[in-house]
Formats: C-alpha cells, structure tokens, sequence
C-alpha cells in the first residue's frame, strides 16, 4: 500500500504542475496580461528544442560506449557539457523564435508571454504528467486494480509499489518550488533575448542567457550531487527571485521611457 501523504503530495503536484498552470494562462489570457502568438512559439521553442532535439539525442548518445565511458570517467565535464546543451539548445529556440518569428510581436508583455509558455510548456511535460502518472499508480496499487492488470509481472509490480512508497514527500512539494524558480529563470531569459533583439544586440544577450542559463542548471546540479535537496531547492529559489527582481526591472524601465516619450 501506498502512504496517504504520497497519494496527497502527488495530488497536490499534479494539480499545481497541470491543471494550476492552465488555469493561469487563460486567466491572464482573458485579463488580456499576455499575448498569445508570443506565448504559443515560447511552447513551441521548449517543445522542439527539448522533446524533438535535445532529449532524443541524449538518448542515442547514452546507447554509445564512448559516452558512457567519458560520462564515468569525466563525471565533472559531463555535468557541466550536460548543463550547458540545456541552455544552448533552450536559448537558440528562444533566439530564432523572438527574431523570426515574433516579428512585431517583442514588446515587453511579449517577451514574459514567450517565457511563460516556454516555462509553463516545461512544468507541464516533464514534471506535471510524471506527477500525474505517479498518482494514478498509487491509486491502482491501493485499489488492487494495478495487481490485476499487471498479472504476471509480480516482481515489477513489487518494484514500483516499494520505488513509490519510499518516495519523500518533502521531495515531491520542493519538486512543485523547483518548477517556480525555472519559470521564473524563463521569463528573465525571454526578456533578455527580446531585449537584446529589439536593440539589435541578438547575439550578445543569446550569449549571456546562455551563461546564465548553464550556471542555473549547474547550480542544481552541483548542488544535489554535493549538498542536500534542501540548500540546492534554496538556493534555485533565491536565482529565480533575483530572475523575477531584473524582469520588474525592465518592467520599470520601460513604464520610465514610455512617459518620458
């Protein structure tokens, strides 16, 4: 049997990876706050850029002997070359995405349009189905509906009852924080990127977000692989505020110029 906590904690992380998200954007889309061609392309950047091109190569590449050899022996390298083609497959999406197709469309709402697509199309994907996933299992192994469908797999069945009732809650609630500070890092990205665009400085901001976007991703790498979950979900938090703080930033700027003009 699976804990009731977990059952709750996977309820409550479904719900705010899922269905939460959904139910901001059209409120934001009705309250006319976001514009949705910029945030429609800010899905389709992640999308192609992660689930068409980088995760399927990554893939492959796990399937060959020397990576896996260079993986092991170089686990510090491979941390950071791993980090990095986040942000360089990421950033290069946002890029191409903001100069080709959101012409006319890079105003400041745009930009945070396009990211919170990009981060929301993220949460969604790669955590909000998993977590979804994980609840409906619980609550077929708990029914012994789970028991009956997997009729001789009893050594999986085992396999997954014991992976899922030996997860943390803890974990499972910091997951739902983690996804808030990497919304945030996307919408700063995308104000960057647009930011550099509309100045005709395209390939200076694609490069800084890409540094910022690689020592975000080595930040939470290094930091579950040397600390705890506690310190590293901390310190994502404080990146994405600081995020959040240059995003209001340009906000104000603009608000400046426009009543300056």
């Amino acid at each position: 049997m699976i804990p009731t906590e977990i059952l709750i904690a996977f309820g409550i992380s479904s719900f705010f990876t899922v269905l939460f998200p959904l139910l901001l954007l059209v409120l934001l889309a009705i309250r006319r706050a976001i514009s949705l061609r910029p945030l429609l392309i800010g899905v389709l950047a992640f999308f192609v850029s992660q689930i068409l091109l980088r995760i399927p190569l990554l893939s492959i590449l796990s399937t060959q002997g020397w990576f896996l050899t260079f993986a092991q022996q170089q686990m510090l390298l491979y941390l950071i070359l791993l980090s990095a083609s986040a942000g360089l497959f990421e950033e290069s999406a946002r890029l191409l995405g903001a100069k080709c197709f959101c012409k006319g469309r890079r105003s400041y709402r745009d930009a945070v349009s396009f990211g919170l697509g990009h981060g929301l199309c993220e949460v969604v994907l790669l955590v909000g189905l998993s977590s979804i996933g994980n609840l409906l299992y619980c609550v077929m192994i708990n029914s012994g509906s789970l028991g009956a469908a997997a009729s001789g797999s009893a050594e999986m069945l085992q396999q997954i009852t014991a992976a899922l009732a030996s997860v943390s809650t803890a974990s499972i609630y910091l997951g739902i924080v983690e996804r808030i500070s990497a919304v945030l890092f996307h919408v700063f990205a995308s104000v960057l990127i647009f930011y550099g665009v509309n100045r005709g400085h395209s390939f200076r901001y694609w490069l800084f977000a890409l540094l910022a976007h690689t020592a975000f991703n080595v930040a939470a790498t290094f930091l579950v692989q040397y600390s705890n979950i506690w310190i590293c979900e901390g310190v994502l938090l404080l990146l994405g505020l600081l995020s959040l703080a240059y995003v209001l930033h340009v906000r104000k700027v603009n608000e400046i110029q426009k009543i300056a003009s």
